[in-house]
This record gives structure tokens, C-alpha cells and sequence, in this order.
């Protein structure tokens, strides 16, 4: 079966595939638990500002992109923070690992059996039923994890079958936080975002250099990409906590990662 024959088919599937309460109720979907630091009072609020910014950026937004400059500055932590807390408000939320270069979210979460994930599906690998969990310790929080390392991911996720995966996450969940490989080394993010109502930059407050930021932030504008805020991440030196200060939120508009050729042998990425 050619490419194009498995593309078809499985956009065909995205759009059969029925993701309603029901299935998850119903037990339909493969169910996980998740590990995680206990935030501190002052994270845990910033967080919640972050979301509450989210929430009264405009009406409709659903789909939200996080990207940073570089590797590191806890583009990831705060993403899935952000959709846990999204789902603590009762919203049907759904976390997206697109990082399909270089996630270590999987492990990050204390997930140890290998998951099928986007990649996964892209590729033909998987269908939606395969790669969507439930996350049995956290209520209306669900996650599709990054799969396989991929040798193409630019070319992956320009294709058809992202844009439909998209369209009906969409109409099935409140909110789908989408987790991007950083925008400073790679394109991913502006690919990602065309299937989005917005994107966040995530900046490390002393480790991202001004000219950097301003680079990704005009590219994201030259995609038309809404930049929906900024968020300020490791605001200040001292205590490897995390605490308030260094973790704040700024809002308003103001390489080398992973390896193209990582893995291509291998297939799997370890978690």
C-alpha cells in the first residue's frame, strides 16, 4: 500500500473514530497514572493566573501551542501544568506531545510502558484508539504522548493527517494543549500552530537572550500565528524550588535540537 493509500485511510478513520465522554466512561480508553512534584502554593497560583489569562484571551480559543526559544526552559512543565489545571476545572482537556524529536515527557510523568503516540499515527502506525489515554488519577485530563522518534517530524506534521486529527480533537474537547518543540532551533512550532487558536512563548528570564526572543516572536508573526502571551519562566536565582518568583507570567505580546537523523534506525524512543 502506498503513502498516499495509507494517508487516506486514516484520515477516513480520524473521522469515524468516535471520541465522546461515553468512550471514556464506557472504558474504551487505555488508562494511565501519573507521577509529578507537588507544586508549591505560589506555582500552583501562578499556574492558575496563567490559565485564567488563557481563559479571557477570547472566545473560541481551544487549541493552544507552547513553544520556547531553546531546550530547557520549561516550555513542558508548563504546558502540562497548564492543561491539568484546565482539566481541574472540570474542562474535557487534552494534553498533545508534539514534540516528536526530543520529548522526555513520558518519563518526566513516571509512564514506563512503552505508548504508542503521535508519530505513531502519523506514520500509519496506530489509530486514534491506540495512541489516546485517559489519565485515571487526574479526572477530564487526557494525553496522546509523542511515540516514536521521527526522522521527518517537519514533514509529518504538515501533512493532511495532523490537520484532521486536529479538527476532530477540537470538536470532542473543551481545550488541547499542544506541547511543541522549541521555535529557536526548529519549525515544528509554526507548523503546529496553523492548527491552533494561539500559541504562548515560554522564556527562561536569565538564560534567553532578547535578540533570540525577538527572532522567534517575529516568526511566529510572519506565520500569523496569535501570540497570546509570554510566559516568564525561572524569574530569579537561588532555591531549586519552584516558587513564585521564579515562575511568573507576562502578558502580552512582547540552535541545535534533537536530531534529524536520531534514531531513524531505531524506531522507539526510550522513555
Amino acid at each position: 500500500m502506498s503513502g498516499e493509500q495509507t494517508e487516506t485511510m486514516q484520515e477516513k478513520n480520524v473521522q469515524e473514530k468516535n471520541m465522546q465522554d461515553s468512550a471514556a466512561d464506557n472504558g474504551l480508553l487505555r488508562s494511565i497514572r501519573i507521577s509529578g512534584m507537588k507544586l508549591s502554593f505560589q506555582t500552583s497560583e501562578s499556574v492558575r493566573m496563567l490559565r485564567a489569562n488563557i481563559q479571557f484571551s477570547g472566545y473560541g480559543l481551544k487549541a493552544i501551542a507552547l513553544t520556547s526559544c531553546n531546550a530547557n526552559e520549561g516550555k513542558s512543565f508548563v504546558s502540562f501544568e497548564l492543561a491539568k489545571s484546565l482539566a481541574e476545572l472540570g474542562k474535557r482537556t487534552l494534553f498533545l506531545d508534539c514534540d516528536i524529536r526530543n520529548s522526555v515527557l513520558q518519563a518526566r510523568l513516571g509512564v514506563k510502558d512503552k505508548q504508542p503516540g503521535l508519530t505513531d499515527f502519523l506514520v500509519g502506525q496506530a489509530q486514534i484508539g491506540d495512541i489516546l489515554c485517559r489519565v485515571a488519577n487526574v479526572p477530564h485530563l487526557y494525553m496522546i504522548f509523542a511515540g516514536s522518534v521521527s526522522p521527518n517530524p517537519s514533514e509529518l506534521l504538515s501533512g493532511n493527517l495532523f490537520e484532521s486529527l486536529c479538527s476532530v480533537l477540537k470538536r470532542n474537547y473543551d481545550y488541547i494543549i499542544m506541547d511543541t518543540a522549541p521555535l529557536g532551533a526548529v519549525v515544528d512550532a509554526t507548523v503546529i500552530g496553523k492548527q491552533c487558536d494561539g500559541i504562548v512563548l515560554v522564556i527562561e528570564a536569565a538564560g534567553t537572550d532578547r535578540k533570540e526572543a525577538q527572532r522567534v516572536k517575529s516568526r511566529l508573526e510572519a506565520a500569523d500565528i496569535p501570540i497570546l502571551g509570554v510566559v516568564l519562566n525561572k524569574a530569579g536565582a537561588g532555591s531549586s524550588e519552584y516558587n513564585y518568583r521564579k515562575y511568573g507570567y507576562g502578558y502580552g505580546k512582547d540552535g541545535h535540537y534533537g536530531n534529524d537523523d536520531q534514531d531513524s534506525g531505531k524506531g522507539k524512543r526510550k522513555p
